[in-house]
C-alpha cells in the first residue's frame, strides 16, 4: 500500500504545508486537498495520468526561465481526433504566481473526475462526449517562493526588469531583516510619512486626512533596506512579468509589470497557441485577481464595426449572470460582492477577442471570508436579538475609514492569527535614531486561504467546476423527413438541435468571427441539388433545446441513402445517414 508522506516544516506563521517532500497516490486513496510545490505536484500529475492512461494524458506547452515546465492534463476518452471535436472546456490556474490556492482546484478537480468516472454514469457519460484541458499552474517559478525562504509573494515571473530605469537589473530587492522567514513590511516613523496609526486598532495604519487635521507620522514600505541609495526601498526587486497583464485585450502598453508587448513571455504565447489550436474549448475558467463572478459584470449593446467592446455585450450577459449565481450558491454566498479586474488579463482576451464564455475567479479573498463568517453569524443569533436605535444612532458618526481591514484583521485574529505578525523593533541603516518596525500581514495570507481551509474552499470549487462542465453546448439532430417527390427526387428537411445549454456562439463569438457558423454537410455532389447547397451554414442555434431547420431538394435516382455531417466548433459534431425510400 502506497503512503502520502508529507515533510512539514514549522514556522511561526499560520501556513504549515510549506513543503511536500514525496507523494504517492494510491487510487482510490482519500487525500485531503493542499499546496503544491513544483516537483509534487508534477508527480502529482503524472500518478494521475498512470491511473488511467485512455482518459488522463499529461503534457507540457511551454517551459519557465527557471527550466520548470508548464504541465497541460487532458482529460476525455476515446482517440485525439474524436476528442479534439467535441465540447471543451479549459481550467488555467496559477496564472499570477501567487494563486496556489487556483492550482490545488485545478489539481483537485482532476481527481474528483477520475474517481467519479468510475462510479458515476453520468459523469462517466460527460467524460466519453466532453474534453477538459487544465493548466494547473502557468507561472511556477513564481509559485515556488512560497515553499522557500525567505518567503516573498510576486505575482511576476523570474525574469530580470530594470524596474527603476537606472541601467541595472534586481538591484535593490526585499530583505527578511528580523530573519523570520518571511518578507513582510516595515512602518517608519517620519514626520513627511503619510499615514497614522489607526486609533481603534495600532497594528493598522490609516492614510492620514489632512481636511481632519491629521497630521502623517508613518511611512509604509516593504520590508528590506535601500540597496542601490535612491532613496527608494525595494523597487527593483525579482520579479518581472505579470502573465495576467500580458494578453492583448486592453493591454496596458508602459506598465511595470505587463511586459514588453503583448504576449511576450514563453508562457503567455504558449497558452495563446494552445487556445488557438484547441477552437473548440467553449468555455474557460481563470482562477486568479481578477473576477467577474462575484459579482454580475457590467453590460452594453454591440457598439458597432470598428469599436472596440468595453462591456460584456448585454445580448450574452445573462449567461453571465446565470454563472455567477451558480458560482456564489457553491461558494455559499447569498449576495453579490465586489469583483476586480484588470488590464490585459487572459480571462479578457478570451471573451473580448475568441468570443468565448470566459469566467474568472479569485478563488478566495478575506473579503468573501469575512460575508461568510458574518452571515454564519447571523444565521446562528436569535431573531430577537436586535440592536436597539440608540446603538445605532451612536455608530452613525463613527469613524468609516479603515472599517474593512480592522474586521479582516479580526477574522484573520480568530481563523488564522500567524496571519498577520506582530510589530517588532529593529534598527534599521537607512533610518538610524527612528523608529521602525517589521510586521504585518505574511506573504500570500491576503491571497490564499489558510492550510486548514484549503479542502473546504476545494470542493467547493470543484462541484462549481463540474456544474460548469455541464453547461457546453452540444448539437443533435431532433428529426430527419424525406418525401419522394417522384422520379427519384425527394425532399429532405432537417432539424438541427441544441441540447446543451450555451448556445452554439456567444453574440460576442458572432462580432469577432472567430466562433465559425455551424455547419450542414450533405455527402453529395452539387448537381444533385434542386434547392439547398451541399455545405448549409446554419444560423445560431441557442442552448435548451433550440433549433434550426435545413431543407433541400435533391435528385437522386439511383441512392438509397446519404451521408451528412454537422459540424459545430464549440458544439460538437455528428455524423448520419438520410434514408431515401421511394413511394410505391
Amino acid at each position: 500500500m502506497s503512503l502520502t508522506i508529507i515533510q512539514l516544516k514549522m514556522k511561526p506563521y499560520w501556513f504549515l504545508l510549506v513543503t511536500i517532500s514525496l507523494l504517492t497516490i494510491q487510487t482510490g486513496t482519500a487525500r485531503p486537498a493542499m499546496y503544491y510545490d513544483y516537483k509534487s505536484l508534477r508527480k502529482y500529475l503524472v500518478s494521475l495520468a498512470k491511473q488511467d492512461p485512455n482518459l488522463v494524458r499529461v503534457d507540457s506547452i511551454a517551459q519557465s526561465i527557471d527550466k520548470r515546465k508548464v504541465w497541460v492534463a487532458e482529460v476525455g476518452k476515446g482517440v485525439e481526433e474524436n476528442r479534439k471535436k467535441r465540447p471543451a472546456i479549459l481550467v488555467v490556474a496559477g496564472i499570477e504566481g501567487n494563486d496556489l490556492a487556483g492550482s490545488s482546484i485545478a489539481v483537485s478537480w482532476l481527481e474528483q473526475l477520475i474517481k467519479q468516472f468510475r462510479t458515476d454514469a453520468k459523469i462517466a457519460e460527460l467524460l466519453e462526449t466532453t474534453t477538459i484541458y487544465v493548466i494547473p499552474r502557468l507561472n511556477p517559478d513564481a509559485a515556488e517562493h512560497f515553499f522557500i525562504e525567505p518567503k516573498l509573494e510576486t505575482s511576476a515571473n523570474n525574469k530580470p526588469v530594470d524596474d527603476d530605469h537606472d541601467g541595472l537589473m534586481d538591484e535593490d530587492a526585499p530583505e527578511d531583516l528580523n530573519e523570520d522567514g518571511l518578507i513582510t513590511w516595515m512602518r517608519v516613523e517620519d514626520k513627511e510619512g503619510g499615514y497614522i496609526l489607526d486609533p481603534a486598532d495600532k497594528r493598522l495604519l490609516m492614510e492620514a486626512d489632512r481636511l481632519k487635521g491629521e497630521v502623517g507620522a508613518w511611512r509604509y514600505l516593504s520590508e528590506g533596506i535601500d540597496n542601490d541609495h535612491d532613496e527608494a526601498w525595494n523597487e527593483d526587486g525579482p520579479g518581472g512579468v505579470n502573465f495576467n497583464r500580458n494578453f492583448p485585450y486592453n493591454y496596458e502598453f508602459f506598465a511595470s509589470d505587463a511586459g514588453v508587448h503583448q504576449v511576450s513571455e514563453a508562457q503567455t504565447l504558449a497558452l495563446a497557441e494552445f487556445v488557438i489550436e484547441h477552437p473548440n474549448i467553449g468555455i474557460i475558467i481563470t482562477y486568479g485577481a481578477a473576477d467577474n463572478l462575484l459579482k454580475t459584470p457590467e453590460s452594453a449593446p454591440a457598439p458597432g464595426r470598428r469599436k472596440p467592446m468595453a462591456a460584456i455585450d448585454e445580448k450574452d450577459l445573462g449567461y453571465y449572470k446565470i454563472m455567477g449565481e451558480l458560482y456564489r450558491e457553491a461558494i455559499g454566498l447569498n449576495k453579490e460582492l465586489k469583483s476586480a479586474s484588470c488590464p490585459g488579463t487572459f480571462s479578457d482576451w478570451m471573451y473580448f477577442h475568441r468570443g468565448r464564455l470566459s469566467l474568472a475567479s479569485r478563488p478566495w479573498n478575506p473579503a468573501v471570508a469575512l460575508e461568510l463568517s458574518n452571515s454564519a453569524e447571523k444565521d446562528g443569533k436569535a431573531k430577537g436579538n436586535n440592536r436597539t436605535n440608540e446603538d445605532a444612532d451612536s455608530k452613525k458618526d463613527k469613524d468609516k475609514r479603515n472599517e474593512t481591514e480592522r474586521s479582516e484583521l479580526k477574522w484573520f485574529d480568530e481563523h488564522a492569527p500567524r496571519a498577520f505578525v506582530q510589530w517588532q523593533w529593529i534598527e534599521h541603516p537607512d533610518f538610524p535614531g527612528r523608529k521602525v518596525e517589521v510586521g504585518g500581514y505574511t506573504p500570500f495570507s491576503l491571497t490564499n486561504p489558510p492550510a486548514n481551509m484549503v479542502e473546504e474552499i476545494v470542493g467547493k470549487h470543484t462541484d462549481f467546476l463540474t456544474t460548469v462542465m455541464q453547461r457546453l453546448p452540444r448539437i443533435g439532430v431532433r428529426r430527419i423527413e424525406t418525401k419522394h417527390l417522384g422520379q427519384g427526387t425527394y425532399d429532405i428537411e432537417i432539424q438541427v438541435e441544441n441540447t446543451g445549454f450555451l448556445p452554439t456562439s456567444l453574440a460576442q463569438g458572432q462580432t469577432t468571427r472567430e466562433v465559425y457558423p455551424t455547419r450542414l454537410v450533405i455527402e453529395l455532389d452539387d448537381e444533385y441539388f434542386l434547392s439547398g447547397d451541399r455545405i448549409t451554414t446554419l444560423a445560431v442555434i441557442q442552448g435548451s433545446g433550440g433549433m434550426v431547420e435545413a431543407r433541400y431538394i435533391i435528385y437522386a435516382p439511383d441512392r438509397k441513402k446519404i451521408g451528412f455531417e454537422i459540424i459545430s466548433m464549440l458544439a460538437g459534431q455528428v455524423e448520419g445517414t438520410i434514408s431515401l425510400e421511394k413511394s410505391r
